[in-house]
C-alpha cells in the first residue's frame, strides 16, 4: 500500500459500521508521555518513554435512524455508554493493510444546529483499560462476507516475532448458525497451527483477544462452522 487518498478508510464501534454517518475524523493513532531526565552533564535533553494513550475524533452527520449514529453515541438509555468499546479504524481494504484498534471509553457526544445547514455531531473516543492503541494490519479485505468457512491469505512479516500479539473482530451480523474465527501461524506458509481463537460468534459483536510468546512469520486468518453469511473484519497486530 503505497499514498491514499483515504477513500477506503471506515470507522466500525462494537460491531457497527459507522461510516455512513461519519464525515471525518482525525487523530488517528497514539501517543506516549515522555519524561524529561536531562542531568547536568548533558547538552541536550534527555527523555524516557512513558505511559501511552490515544484518542480519536469523528465529525459526523446526525441521524436517529436504528442502530445509526445517534442510537450508538447514546446507547446508555439515551447517555453516552460507560462500558470500554471496541474502535477500529482501517486505512485501506486489502489484507495487509494498516488498521487502528483503539479500545475506549466514549468521552463526548455534541449535537450542531448550524444556520441554514444539517444538523451534525462529533464524538470523541480515548484510549481505556490499560491496553496500548495499536496499529495493526487487516487479516480480511476490509469488511467482507463469508457464505461458508473461509481461509484468507497470510501476511508475511518476513521473520517471527517473540513478543506476543493482539488482534481486533468486528462482527456485523450473521444469517444463521454459528462461526469460529482463528488466527493462524506457520514458519513456512505451509504448516499452520492456532495462535488464538475469538468467542465463537453467534450475531453482532466485537472483541480483543491477546496471545504471549512466539508469532509466527505468516499470519492468517480462517473462518470455520456451519453458518450463513457472516460479515466480518479483523486486524492483528505484533507486540
Amino acid at each position: 500500500m503505497a499514498k491514499t487518498s483515504g477513500l477506503d478508510t471506515r470507522i466500525y464501534v462494537e460491531g457497527t459500521d459507522l461510516s455512513g454517518d461519519v464525515s471525518a475524523l482525525s487523530g488517528i493513532g497514539s501517543n506516549q508521555a515522555l519524561s524529561d531526565v536531562t542531568t547536568l552533564d548533558l547538552a541536550a535533553t534527555a527523555r524516557l518513554s512513558g505511559l501511552k494513550d490515544g484518542t480519536l475524533s469523528c465529525s459526523a452527520f446526525f441521524d436517529n435512524a436504528a442502530a445509526k449514529g445517534h442510537a450508538i453515541w447514546t446507547a446508555l438509555s439515551g447517555k453516552i455508554p460507560i462500558a470500554d468499546q471496541n474502535v477500529f479504524v482501517p486505512l485501506g481494504t486489502s489484507i495487509g493493510d494498516p488498521v487502528l484498534m483503539l479500545v475506549s471509553k466514549q468521552g463526548t457526544y455534541n449535537v450542531d444546529r448550524p444556520n441554514g445547514g444539517p444538523v451534525s455531531c462529533s464524538v470523541d473516543y480515548q484510549a481505556a483499560n490499560g491496553t496500548s492503541p495499536d496499529f495493526g494490519k487487516l487479516l480480511t479485505g476490509g469488511k467482507v462476507s463469508d457464505s461458508s468457512g473461509t481461509t484468507y491469505s497470510a501476511i508475511d512479516n518476513a521473520a517471527s516475532s517473540a513478543d506476543g500479539m493482539r488482534a481486533m473482530i468486528q462482527s456485523f451480523s450473521l444469517v444463521s448458525g454459528s462461526a469460529t474465527c482463528t488466527i493462524q501461524d506457520s514458519p513456512d506458509n505451509i504448516t499452520y497451527g492456532t495462535l488464538g481463537t475469538f468467542t465463537v460468534v453467534t450475531g453482532k459483536t466485537s472483541e480483543l483477544i491477546s496471545v504471549s510468546g512466539t508469532v509466527e512469520r505468516y499470519v492468517r486468518l480462517l473462518t470455520s462452522g456451519t453458518f450463513s453469511t457472516l460479515v466480518l473484519c479483523v486486524a492483528l497486530t505484533r507486540l
